[in-house]
């Protein structure tokens, strides 16, 4: 089984070891482009020995973006920028992917009266259901991650990862929770996930063979009528077969109910509980790489526990370990599990100052007062 400190080649990527820096948004664009906090940030993470930096969620369509200073890449002139991004992620001795997204009936509004789309009128936040779309906006969402992953390769990034997690669009299309249409991009496990497929096959053709796609979706999710570990497994295999060469697999950790002018919304986070034993997502990743022939990445507080990145990579349940808020916390993490000075971490607390404070702003942290 591989160690921590192990390489791993990827086609085109070669990626140093075995720990992923997760997409995680980080409230420090601005106007939707890179800011140079956004480059110090990404770069002093790299340099703490992270093997892959998979850069926050960039959004393919100005009404699809899920936070207020969330990165563009709906326009050309975001290339000079993100270029700048991956100059200083990989002067820092890491490989960079692009996380692609479409908020779908999670996008951000000011006015929540503004409409929002979705596969079908099923709502995930506040404010009126989402319109289902037509097979043309369907279409032209296609177009939009196939101009998106362009400009990423355009910009020097060494793959993109397909967003199909935590319910926004593709996610929103893959979940029969709310997708409860009765053509052909629902009815059914085949019909519900099209549209990530179709999405994966015209990347694929854009970006040609060689290039990395990867895609990051729910191993498990813990909604009551929604991805099944069957519709994950059927899923994943699916976006295997169409082209993905990285599964990033995520999770729902918690969800719940809220109400709106009298209309319940399902509230999801990808955030287990506080209280959730860490790796709790890792058994269903594991599951999912007894299916496929391709690396899996695992996430879920992997660095809250003493050799528990290792562990998981010891017993198969992942080929690659992903860290999130603990690079908040402490951006040095990486190094520290690499050296086996796993007692000298700063350990993130959960108390999602962080999430917080990236729907206003730049992102903060109890733990790492220096930001």
């Amino acid at each position: 089984m591989p160690r921590l400190s192990d390489p791993l080649d990827l086609k085109s990527l070669h990626v140093r070891n075995r720990l992923v820096m997760a997409p995680m948004v980080t409230g420090l664009a601005r106007g939707h482009r890179v800011s140079e906090a956004q480059i110090a940030w990404y770069s002093a993470r790299a340099r703490a020995g992270m093997g892959l930096v998979i850069v926050e969620s960039c959004g393919i369509a100005p009404d699809a973006v899920i936070m207020p200073n969330l990165l563009g890449i709906w326009d050309d002139a975001f290339i000079p920028g993100l270029a700048r991004l991956v100059k200083g992620i990989h002067k820092a001795g890491a490989p960079a992917v692009l996380q692609l997204v479409h908020g779908g009936a999670r996008s951000l509004r000011e006015n929540l009266s503004v409409e929002r789309v979705g596969p079908s009128a099923v709502p995930v936040l506040p404010g009126p259901p989402p319109r289902p779309m037509t097979e043309g906006e369907i279409q032209d969402v296609i177009a939009a991650f196939v101009a998106a992953a362009r400009r990423a390769k355009t910009a020097g990034f060494d793959g993109v990862e397909i967003h199909a997690a935590h319910y926004y669009l593709l996610s929103e299309f893959l979940s029969p929770y709310t997708n409860r249409r009765t053509d052909r991009w629902g009815s059914g496990r085949t019909g519900r996930t099209r549209l990530a497929v179709e999405v994966v096959l015209a990347v694929r053709e854009a970006v040609g063979p060689d290039y990395p796609i990867f895609c990051r979706m729910h191993a498990v999710e813990f909604v009551e009528g929604g991805l099944s570990e069957v519709d994950a497994r059927y899923a994943a295999q699916a976006l295997a077969d169409a082209g993905v060469d990285v599964l990033n697999a995520s999770g729902v950790g918690q969800s719940s109910f809220g109400e709106w002018e009298g209309q319940p919304y399902l509230s999801t986070s990808s955030v287990l509980p506080k209280g959730a034993a860490p790796g709790t997502f890792a058994p269903f990743t594991g599951h999912l790489r007894e299916d496929l022939g391709i690396p899996v990445i695992a996430v879920g507080k992997l660095a809250a526990e003493a050799g528990l990145a290792q562990r998981l990579l010891d017993e198969g349940q992942a080929d690659l370990i992903a860290l999130a808020r603990q690079l908040i916390a402490d951006p040095a993490t990486g190094t520290k599990l690499l050296e086996g000075r796993d007692g000298d971490i700063r350990r993130c607390e959960e108390c999602l100052a962080c999430f917080a404070a990236i729907r206003k702003g730049p992102i903060k942290c109890a733990v790492n007062r220096e930001l």
